[in-house]
Formats: structure tokens, sequence, C-alpha cells
């Protein structure tokens, strides 16, 4: 067989063998497409029942002042009899108790609609969030899990949750907690314990890139925190394993130079020392 009919098959077979995949990628896409639509549609529709109940509500309050007024014209009045003014009051009382009345239930019907407006929002959330895959998801769980803390803009509350998250071996939405607070409180001393953790997570995860990033920010942003020498270390670690030995010297140098007392420090002299081992077995350049 000639070489062209042969290479005919190869790129077939490989076309045959991708199909499946693809096929799957797209169906995948048209869920998310139909599930967006309908989250989209419900929650058109829930809007439209909320703005219908809000003019309800205003046209129950205007009616409440409408009443409310009458009654103050009523008391100011001298002039009429009493009895004439016992009944006209009774009446108006009748009226505002049955306009209040009428306000509670549409109030009631508003709350319902924006908790069935909330619930719809979360679970949609959630259901996208897993379909695309679980770095969505992660990021899902630590949105709602921050939005349930008694104080969402506590920073130590969150870095507590986070902390409490990867103790219960939930490492990616620990690592997304620790993300938001340093991206929301860059400056603030909480950003130094989170970008920390989560550059150790994403060491543990052999995510070498990611962890310079994560844990030289720490040190860069915060370098006279206690965090600053073990996250030079571990940049210096990251570095090494991408086989920027060079790099990582220099950073292990200043670890030793700026904090010598430090167990960072003894870590650095460590590495170091492996290091220079290392440098010796290499062969000589030619």
């Amino acid at each position: 067989m000639s070489p062209r009919p042969l290479a005919l098959l190869a790129v077939v077979g490989a076309l045959a063998g991708c199909w499946v995949p693809l096929e799957r990628g797209r169906q995948m896409e048209l869920r998310l497409d139909r599930l967006e639509a309908d989250a989209s549609d419900a929650s058109r529709r829930f809007e439209e029942q909320r703005s219908v109940f809000k003019d309800r509500i205003a046209r129950v309050d205007q009616k409440l002042a409408e009443v409310q007024s009458k009654l103050d014209e009523l008391n100011q009045s001298a002039r009429r009899s009493g009895a004439d003014l016992s009944v006209g009051l009774d009446k108006l009382k009748e009226e505002l108790a049955r306009v209040r009345g009428d306000l509670e239930v549409e109030q009631h019907k508003l709350g319902q609609i924006e908790k069935s407006v909330d619930q719809l929002r979360g679970d949609t959330e959630g259901r996208l969030a897993a379909l695309k895959g679980a770095g969505a998801l992660d990021e899902y769980e630590a949105r709602r899990k921050i939005a349930a803390l008694e104080k969402p803009d506590d920073k130590g509350a969150i870095v507590a949750l986070g902390e409490r998250e990867e103790a219960a071996g939930q490492r990616g939405v620990a690592l997304e907690i620790y993300e938001h607070v340093v991206s929301r409180w860059p400056t603030d001393p909480k950003a130094a314990e989170a970008g920390f953790r989560a550059g150790r997570i994403l060491l543990a995860q052999k995510r070498w890139r990611d962890a310079i990033l994560a844990l030289g920010r720490v040190a860069e942003a915060h370098p006279k925190s206690d965090r600053a020498p073990d996250a030079m270390v571990g940049t210096a670690d990251a570095m090494i394993e991408l086989g920027m030995a060079e790099d990582a010297k220099a950073v292990l140098q200043q670890v030793v130079e700026k904090h010598p007392r430090s167990a960072a420090a003894r870590h650095a002299r460590e590495s170091l020392a492996a290091l220079a081992v290392d440098e010796r077995k290499k062969p000589p350049k030619r």
C-alpha cells in the first residue's frame, strides 16, 4: 500500500477517535445554553411578579396615607357633633385596619417571591458551576459559604473559614476563599496569611507557577510579615521544580541575609547546600 493511503487512514482513525469527546462537548454546551436560557426566563418572570407586587404595595401605602390624612382632619375638626365624629372615626378605623391587612398580605407575597428568586438563582449557579467543572464549583461554594458568614466582610472570619475548609480536605474551596481575601484586601495583614496558605496549597498541588505568583505577592506586598521568609522559601522551592535554580539561589540567599535566625533561613541554607551538591555533580562544560 502506498504512503498516501496509509497517511489518510491514520487521519481518519484520529478523527474517528476524536468524534466522541467532541460530540460530548457540543452536548455539554447545548445543556449549558438551555440551562442558562431557562434560568433567565424564570428570573424574568419572577422579576415581573415582583414588580407587580411592588406596585400594589405602593398603591396600598398611598391609600393608607389618604386614610390617615382623613383621620387627622377628622380629629382636628371641633365643629362636628360627638356622635357624628364617633361614627366617622369608627368607619375610618375599619378602613385603616383593612388597608393595613392588605398591605401585610402583599408584603408577605413579595417576600415569598424574593425567596423564590434567590433560591432559583442559587440553584442555577450551583448547577452551572457543577457542569463547568471542579474549579467553577469550588469558586461557587467559596462564595456561598462566605455569604453565609455572620459577618461576610470580616477578614479574620473569612480566613478562619478557609482554614476550616482546608482542615476538612476541601482544598479547592479553601484556595478560593484565601484568594478572595488577597484580591479584596491586598494590603491588609490578613492577606499575608491568606496568600501564604494559598501558596502552600498550590505547592501541594504541584502548580509551581501559580505558587510562585501567590507566594511572591506575600513577600513583595508584606515584607515585614512573619509569613514573608517562609513565602520566599516556598517561592524558591517552586523555582527549583521549574528548573530555575539560579533564580532560586538568589531568593534563598536573601532569606538567609534578611532573616538569619528564622526557621525559614535554616531551610534556605539546606536548600542552598543541596543546590551546591547538584552543581558539583554536573559534568563540566566543554
